[in-house]
């Protein structure tokens, strides 16, 4: 399965050799032009008598050392330009950034769209988020209309796991549903990490309020955030009727301005992978001589030398 999230840090090692491009089109435009053996005749005699003057076969083909020239060129100088998404694990620290879930305690994730309930099935997800991550770093935060700590970052997985257990609304000291609370103990928890961490927001809706604190918070850091929308879109409200549907678009809004990524929870383990996935390729480029970047062109260097093969054929040349 190819890995999306990371393409977010492709770029070309020795980007100067992508000049390359103009003489290889230069080349190719010149040997169109050679090829072209009606050229010199186009300049004396009209359009008219060439088209009845000439006699027309198949000796124009794909196949050709014309044709395969270009071909190979432009993997041979993607080769040169050495094209990367990854750098190299570095053997003095791990390669992974921390973990701040958020989660969101509020009756309205009593809601049973999910069913048992939206908060449960949450619950759920971490569990599986937890033991796919390992023994990653990962703090837990818990609020409603006050945010608590519930655990500071560590790498013991189990120990989060059963933390997150009893959390639920009955136990919030305070009502409410104020997600932009999280920011200040975030900030602090992340601040113990060398490396851009990730906030992990999971609810089933926010406030317009939350928008500007948000948008100011992570434009100050290079934090991202990920906010999981816990809830069925399917479900809508019903006059009369007593719930509260998934606030999408505010959630969306909310993960536009603050440069972030929104997930929607799914009863697959899709939704698991893509978070954990989004999580592991949020380490920003570090300026570090220790960590190179891996060439990833060195494949390509095979198909070139295929290609070339074709020039061991008989007959097949090139006039430079």
């Amino acid at each position: 399965m190819i890995d999306w999230a990371s393409l977010q840090h492709f770029h070309f090692i020795r980007p100067e050799y992508l000049l390359l491009f103009l003489v290889l089109f230069a080349l190719f435009l010149s040997f169109r032009k050679t090829d072209d053996s009606l050229r010199f005749w186009q300049q004396v005699m009209s359009s008219e008598m060439l088209e009845h003057l000439t006699v027309k076969g198949n000796n124009v083909t794909w196949f050709s050392p014309s044709r395969l020239m270009p071909v190979a060129g432009c993997l041979a100088i993607i080769v040169a330009a050495g094209p990367t998404v990854t750098q190299q694990p570095s053997p003095f620290q791990q390669d992974q950034a921390a973990l701040v879930i958020a989660l969101d305690v509020t009756p309205t994730m009593q809601q049973s769209d999910l069913a048992p309930s939206r908060l449960l099935r949450a619950k759920q997800k971490l569990q599986d988020l937890l033991t796919l991550r390992g023994d990653s770093a990962t703090a837990l935060i818990a609020y409603a209309g006050s945010a608590h700590v519930v655990m500071p970052l560590t790498r013991d997985s189990n120990m989060i796991k059963q933390f997150i257990k009893p959390l639920s609304p009955a136990i919030m000291p305070r009502s409410g549903k104020i997600a932009q609370n999280i920011l200040p103990p975030a900030s602090q928890l992340l601040s113990e990490t060398q490396v851009p961490g990730t906030i992990l927001l999971v609810t089933d809706g926010v406030s317009s309020d939350a928008e500007q604190d948000f948008q100011t918070f992570f434009a100050s850091h290079q934090h991202q955030l990920l906010i999981w929308a816990i809830g069925d879109k399917k479900v809508k409200a019903r006059p009369g009727a007593d719930f509260l549907p998934l606030q999408l678009d505010s959630l969306q809004q909310l993960s536009k301005v603050s440069h972030g990524r929104m997930v929607l929870f799914d009863h697959s383990k899709d939704d698991v992978r893509a978070i954990n996935d989004y999580i592991n390729n949020n380490l920003m480029i570090i300026q570090d001589g220790s960590r190179p970047w891996l060439d990833a062109g060195y494949p390509l260097v095979f198909a070139v030398a295929f290609l070339y093969l074709f020039w061991f054929r008989r007959g097949w040349t090139l006039q430079w």
